[in-house]
């Protein structure tokens, strides 16, 4: 039985209700269109009677005798569920290929298995145990939406709540998210909150003015001005109300990258006036205070380290994200976090 062709999380819907399948695999190169998918093959799932639900978050070097538990213990009760497996690396380890392979060749019948796992690389592709599911399952692959589809994605998401928008306030709005999936659902959740039909540029402008308490693209201007106590209290407060982490990372990401490059224009011998022109979204005013301070070596070495989060929130790497975010911020704002822990309690 050859490979089947991964699906598209826009194709899943209709997939699902022509009935649910056993096992699901869900590729997360795209953190929202991954979230997406998997809420919604869980709430099929649940639809359909398996409504136990089992969550494991396994690697290479964890004990996969809880996968078999799960699926054993559903047998012995005959109870209809849902094994929830998350596999952040991409790497199961010897053992856990031995067992995910196995399953794929027998899946249980009053199980569903969902696991979701990273973006594909080459090794993924050409493992053995991948090519036994891949020949079992639904395949979801959950890749980024293209600059030139942004539009569409967003405008459908807006059809969804009863919402038109114009071109113009359409392009400014896709503008402002980046490619962004997640910004783009917290700017269209902003406006379904706001109870208009039609969004114009006037409607949106106004939007995007407002400022909450934490705001998310007030915290990179924030951390840019030097104000590292202020920005610590704004990040902390983010993650406590659950703001994603990789929608804090990206609005960092965006004024990271545009600090390097205005680095590397006033290294060429621009002034600081022309070195900070033309990044949309990025405070003027706050990226010369940062170019003060910080060179063009200083700014690789952020991005650097804001590529590092990126992995440690993708589970590519050890270590803790939010603590990691902290750091970011610290060193954006141009004091080491190291020691100052009271001071932005």
């Amino acid at each position: 039985m050859s490979p089947a062709a991964t699906l598209d999380p826009a194709r899943l819907d209709s997939a699902l209700a022509r009935g649910l399948r056993p096992i699901y695999v869900i590729l997360g190169e795209e953190p929202l269109q991954a979230l997406e998918a998997a809420d919604a093959i869980r709430a099929s799932a649940r639809a359909a009677g398996f409504a136990d639900r089992t969550v494991l978050d396994l690697s290479a070097a964890a004990d996969w005798s809880a996968f078999e538990a799960a699926i054993r213990d559903r047998s012995l009760f005959a109870e209809r569920g849902l094994i929830d497996l998350r596999l952040p690396s991409g790497k199961p380890g010897k053992v856990g290929a031995e067992h995910l392979k196995r399953y794929a060749e027998r899946p249980a019948p009053d199980l569903v298995l969902l696991l979701q796992l990273p973006r594909p690389d080459k090794d993924l592709r050409r493992a053995v145990w991948f090519k036994s599911l891949e020949r079992a399952a639904v395949v979801v692959h959950a890749r980024p939406v293209s600059p030139a589809h942004l539009g569409g994605w967003i405008r459908e998401r807006l059809a969804r709540v009863g919402m038109t928008i114009r071109d113009d306030a359409l392009a400014l709005l896709a503008a402002r998210v980046e490619g962004n999936l997640l910004a783009a659902r917290q700017e269209v959740e902003k406006l379904t909150l706001a109870g208009v039909t039609e969004v114009d540029l006037e409607i949106l402008q106004q939007g995007l003015a407002d400022v909450a308490r934490f705001d998310l693209f007030e915290l990179p201007s924030t951390a840019l001005s030097g104000q590292t106590a202020r920005a610590l209290r704004m990040l902390r407060g983010m993650l406590a109300e659950g703001q994603p982490e990789p929608l804090i990372l990206w609005a960092l990401s965006r004024d990271i990258r545009a600090l390097a490059q205005a680095a590397q224009r006033r290294a060429a011998g621009e002034s600081p006036a022309n070195a900070v022109k033309g990044f949309w979204g990025t405070d003027v005013g706050a990226l010369r205070k940062a170019l003060e301070r910080i060179d063009a070596p200083a700014a690789l070495v952020l991005l650097a380290r804001a590529a590092q989060v990126d992995r440690v929130i993708k589970g590519r790497e050890a270590g803790n994200a939010g603590r990691q975010l902290l750091d970011l911020v610290a060193a954006l704002s141009g004091r080491p976090l190291e020691g100052m822990e009271n001071a932005f309690a």
